[in-house]
C-alpha cells in the first residue's frame, strides 16, 4: 500500500487511509499463511515533530492458515491495532511511503498460536493400535526409536 506524501506538503499534517491491503506472494510464501482474504486498512499517517511519520489504524481480515490437527484450511478472522513509527529515510524520491510491510508485521502477530477449527475439537486422536503422540511426550525412553540411535552413536 504505496501512500503519495504530496498532502502533507502542503500544510496538512495527517493523511487519511482507508483501503484494501494487497500483500505480495512472495511475503505470503515465507509464512505459514496460505491466503489473506478482506485485508483492510482504515487509518491515519501523520508528520511527527521530528520529521518521522507516526502510523495509526486498524487493519482487519481473514487468513487462511492450516488446522494444527488435519492440515485442512482454516479461516481464522483478524484485527490488529497498529501504531508504528516511520522514519523519514523510508520516503523514496517520488514523496511516497510503502507501509505494506508494516501492515504485515502486524498480520504476522496475529496467527494464533493453535488453529483448530471447531469442527475437528473433537476429532479421535487414537484408534485401535495407534494413537498421536504429543511433542511434550516424547522422551528417549518412549521413543521406539531411540534403540537405533544408540545404534547410530555408537559407530
Amino acid at each position: 500500500m504505496v501512500i503519495e506524501l504530496l498532502n502533507l506538503t502542503t500544510g496538512k499534517n495527517k493523511i487519511n487511509i482507508d483501503g484494501e491491503v494487497e500483500v505480495p506472494e512472495d511475503l505470503l510464501s515465507s509464512s505459514e499463511i496460505r491466503r489473506l482474504n478482506n485485508v483492510h486498512f482504515k487509518g491515519i499517517l501523520e508528520k511527527v515533530v521530528d520529521d518521522s511519520y507516526m502510523l495509526t489504524g486498524t487493519i482487519t481480515g481473514t487468513m487462511i492458515i492450516p488446522d494444527d490437527i488435519t492440515l485442512e484450511d482454516y479461516e481464522y478472522n483478524f484485527t490488529s491495532e497498529i501504531e508504528e513509527k516511520i522514519d523519514e529515510t523510508r520516503i523514496n524520491l517520488q514523496k511516497t511511503i510503502d507501509i505494506t510491510f508494516d501492515l504485515w508485521q502486524n498480520i504476522l502477530v496475529e496467527i494464533p498460536l493453535k488453529a483448530i477449527n471447531e469442527k475437528n475439537k473433537d476429532i479421535k486422536l487414537e484408534g485401535d493400535g495407534w494413537r498421536l503422540i504429543k511433542e511434550d511426550e516424547i522422551t528417549s525412553f518412549s521413543n521406539p526409536l531411540s534403540s537405533l540411535e544408540d545404534l547410530i552413536r555408537k559407530e
